[in-house]
């Protein structure tokens, strides 16, 4: 249970895939711990993480510690629970509807270009820090409407300050990382405030928001649209930049499968950017993405929940006001769902496969219905890798150098020890 008050939260904030991978294979697929005062439950496989997302059981409200609430902000929808949660949320799936994600792709694809360019041009290079700049415009331009054809270094600092504190002892001094990231949020919320009051947003989804209605006209203010753009831009970036990272990994180290999904792509896609009708017909692509989210680490866990009454499962108490987590990490390694978990296996996760899986064993950004604490960019980050992997095989040809490729340590999305050494050419037609 670790030290008194602070528990195990030093370890858990380190690293907290190995944390909770590591005791999950001492202990089994439920077990508790201490972080900073909290006796906090992880639930890990199918069964286990069906029980915590279960609203009956648990509630979001108050869960999540202080600090990550106030780096956040305590009304995010993640901290919201009730009526309040699903009004919020209902207006927010607006922005990961067909039609919307259709209209980012344009915008999406202006970014990956302006990218894979400059990787073409500087030859055999370590792409890792361009990484975090790529996903980091992606957010923007979707969650702030910035110009897809620029990047906005200043406030991606700014945010790469803010994920450091996020996984860090939080004490908020002015030379703490903590403290730093206090003052880097502030800074990022008065630029999402201004580009809320000053863009339209079309072809971006803060131009969908913008239009959103609920069944009887309600809409987010000015004020909820700040508070959950943050919170956007937190969920999208990691998930984005380690997405794409693992995405060049995998088609670098299995040549085999690249030359599939590019014959897939050459049989579906135009010369453009792809269409949301073409994406959703890259099944091999489709497969390699969800396999990536699986085998590479991206998210650890759920946001906390806090046990609403005195539970009990496979003869394991869990006491009223006890904090829970889904132990995401932990899951996608589950070896009684998936065989042979640590290996990566680019067609183990078909369409039809995927439908034959129990209830919540493949959660890469959590579990649960929709319009529960199901992550709404789930099916944002679920499109854009495979219309990236199709693209890019169809376009480019990648040299992949003998590298260090397990991943590095880091609360959110971590990436290869090596940076992602490679070689990109465009490709060569006969």
């Amino acid at each position: 249970m670790g030290a008194p008050y602070v528990g195990e939260a030093l370890q858990f904030l380190k690293d907290p895939f190995s944390f909770t991978l590591s005791r999950t294979k001492q202990h089994g697929n439920i077990w508790k711990t201490k972080i900073l005062g909290d006796t906090v439950v992880f639930f890990a496989g199918p069964k286990a993480f069906s029980f915590f997302m279960n609203p009956e059981n648990f509630t979001r409200q108050s869960g999540s510690p202080k600090f990550m609430q106030e780096l956040l902000h305590p009304d995010a929808v993640p901290f919201l629970d009730g009526d309040r949660h699903k009004n919020r949320k209902r207006l927010l799936m607006s922005a990961f509807t067909d039609t919307a994600m259709d209209s980012y792709l344009p915008n999406m694809f202006a970014i990956f270009e302006r990218f894979v360019s400059k990787w073409v041009a500087e030859g055999e290079t370590v792409v890792g820090p361009d990484l975090s700049q790529l996903g980091f415009d992606i957010a923007d331009m979707l969650f702030a409407a910035s110009d897809p054809a620029t990047s906005n270094v200043t406030m991606a600092n700014d945010f790469s300050t803010l994920i450091k504190g996020t996984f860090a002892p939080p004490i908020n001094l002015p030379f703490t990382s903590y403290g730093k990231a206090v003052k880097a949020r502030d800074r990022l919320r008065r630029y999402i405030q201004a580009q809320v009051a000053e863009q339209d947003g079309k072809g971006t989804a803060l131009g969908v928001l913008k239009a959103a209605r609920g069944p009887g006209g309600e809409q987010l203010s000015a004020t909820e649209l700040e508070i959950e753009l943050l919170h956007f831009f937190f969920a999208a970036h990691g998930g984005l930049t380690a997405a794409i990272a693992w995405l060049l990994v995998v088609i670098g180290q299995h040549p085999e499968l690249a030359n599939r999904v590019r014959a897939e792509a050459d049989a579906q896609l135009g010369e453009g950017a792809p269409s949301l009708k073409q994406v959703r017909s890259l099944d091999q692509a489709r497969s390699v993405s969800r396999e990536v989210l699986r085998a590479y680490p991206i998210a650890p866990t759920t946001f906390l929940g806090v046990a609403k009454k005195d539970l009990e499962l496979d003869g394991y108490t869990i006491r009223e006001g006890w904090k829970g987590a889904g132990a995401i990490w932990a899951t996608l390694q589950d070896g009684a769902t998936f065989t042979d978990p640590t290996a990566f296996q680019g067609d183990r996760l078909g369409d039809a496969a995927i439908g034959a899986l129990p209830n919540n064993a493949f959660v890469p950004q959590g579990g649960g219905p929709p319009d529960g604490h199901r992550c709404p960019g789930e099916t944002l980050i679920q499109l854009v890798m495979p219309a990236f992997l199709g693209w890019f095989t169809r376009h480019y040809d990648l040299e992949f150098p003998t590298q260090e490729s397990t991943p590095g340590g880091g609360g959110l999305g971590p990436l290869p020890k090596s940076g992602v050494r490679i070689k990109i050419t465009p490709r060569a037609r006969g």
